[in-house]
C-alpha cells in the first residue's frame, strides 16, 4: 500500500504525532521524557526546525513543528532514530521502539495553528493524568503561561494571536484553551486516519494547485519543495579552525592518546556535526568512533557552550549562539 503523500516546503508548519509500538510505553522515567526533551533541541540546533508546542505522553507525543528548511523528514529520522537508541541503551533492551512512521498534518497557519496547540496541551488532561493542563510537566502549556528555561520553545507566534501585550495574550491564550477542543475537532484529529491537510478549503487548494497537481498516482511518499540547507564549509576549513581553538594538532586529535585529546577530539566531533551537518557515518571515517559514542556526544549540552565551539562557528561563518536555543 502506497504511503500518503507527505508535502514539504519551506516555512511548513506540522502535527506530528507517533505512538509506541504495540502501545508500549515510549516514556518509563523522567529521565526519558528529559532526553527527548534534549533531542528536540539538538534537532533544532541540526536541522533549525521550530517546536511551537509539545506533549509527552506516556506511551506517544504530538508536536507542532515548523520547518524554514522543508526538512520534516530529515528532523524525523533524527528524532525517532535517536531517541529510539538513547530509550534502548538506557532500557537495556534492543528493538523497535515506535509503531512505525510517524504520523503527520500539514497545517495551515492562520486558521488552525492556536487549535491544534490547544489540542496538544490538553491531551494529558484527556488522558486522564492531570485535571488541568499546567499541571502536567512534560508539555510546552506552562511555557505558555509564563517565561520559563525552554527559551528553544517558539512561544511568540501562538501567543501573537491573542494580543500584542504578553501578559493579555497568556491571559487570553489560558482562556482560549480551558474553552476545550470543539466536538467536531476533537472526533477529526482522535480518528484512526489523519488527514493529510488540516486547513480550510482554500489551503487545501493552493496545496494543491501548487505541490500536488503534476504528481502521478504512483509517486506518493515525501515530496520536497527546495532542497534543505547545506553547510558550505569545508573539511580543510573545519579542521583548521578546530586545531587553532583547541590548540592541537589534527594528528593528535584523530588519534588522541590522553584524556584531554579524546575531550578535544568530543568537541571536534559535535562541530562536524552541528556546523557541518555531517553524518554519522562521515563522522565515523573522520574519527574512528561508534556512532553510539557520537550520539552520546551529541546529548552533551554543555559542548555547545564552550568558548572554542564559538570560535569555530564564528571562523567557519556559523555562529554557535545563533544555532544553539
Amino acid at each position: 500500500m502506497a504511503r500518503p503523500l507527505r508535502v514539504q516546503y519551506e516555512g511548513a508548519f506540522y502535527h506530528v504525532m507517533n505512538r509506541g509500538n504495540i502501545r508500549q510505553p515510549i516514556f518509563r522515567s523522567s529521565e526519558h521524557y528529559k532526553v527527548f526533551i534534549n533531542l528536540l533541541v539538538e534537532s533544532i540546533v541540526l536541522w533549525e526546525i521550530k517546536i511551537h508546542s509539545f506533549s509527552l505522553l506516556p506511551n506517544h507525543y504530538h508536536l507542532l513543528i515548523e520547518t524554514p528548511r522543508a526538512n520534516l523528514s530529515r528532523a524525523m529520522r533524527h528524532i525517532n532514530g535517536v531517541y529510539t537508541q538513547r530509550f534502548n541503551r538506557h532500557s537495556h533492551r534492543d528493538g523497535h521502539l515506535f509503531r512505525g512512521r510517524y504520523k503527520a498534518i500539514l497545517v495551515e497557519e492562520d486558521a488552525y495553528l492556536v487549535e491544534l496547540v490547544r489540542y496538544i496541551h490538553l491531551n494529558a488532561v484527556k488522558a486522564g493524568l492531570v485535571t488541568r493542563p499546567e499541571r502536567y510537566e512534560w508539555s510546552s502549556h506552562r511555557d505558555y503561561l509564563k517565561e520559563g528555561d525552554r527559551k528553544w520553545l517558539s512561544t511568540g507566534r501562538v501567543l501573537s494571536y491573542f494580543g500584542k501585550r504578553k501578559n493579555l495574550a497568556r491571559r487570553k491564550f489560558t482562556q482560549f484553551v480551558m474553552e476545550g477542543v470543539p466536538e467536531e475537532l476533537q472526533k477529526r484529529l482522535d480518528a484512526a486516519k489523519w488527514p493529510s491537510v488540516f486547513s480550510g478549503k482554500n489551503f487545501e487548494e493552493w496545496i494543491e494547485w501548487n505541490f500536488v497537481k503534476d504528481i502521478k498516482d504512483g509517486d506518493r511518499g515525501d515530496v520536497q519543495y527546495r532542497s534543505e540547507h547545506v553547510c558550505e564549509v569545508s573539511s580543510k576549513d573545519m579542521q583548521k579552525a578546530l586545531c587553532t581553538a583547541l590548540d592541537v594538532a589534527w594528528k593528535d586529535m584523530v588519534n588522541p592518546t590522553s584524556l584531554e585529546c579524546r575531550q578535544k577530539r568530543a568537541i571536534a566531533i559535535w562541530c562536524y556535526r552541528t556546523f557541518m551537518k555531517a553524518t554519522y557515518g562521515k563522522i565515523s571515517g573522520v574519527f574512528g568512533v561508534k556512532p553510539a559514542r557520537i550520539s552520546r556526544i551529541m546529548a552533551d549540552r554543555k559542548i555547545a557552550d564552550l568558548d572554542a565551539v564559538e570560535y569555530v562557528g564564528s571562523v567557519t561563518k556559523v555562529k554557535s549562539k545563533d544555532l544553539t536555543p
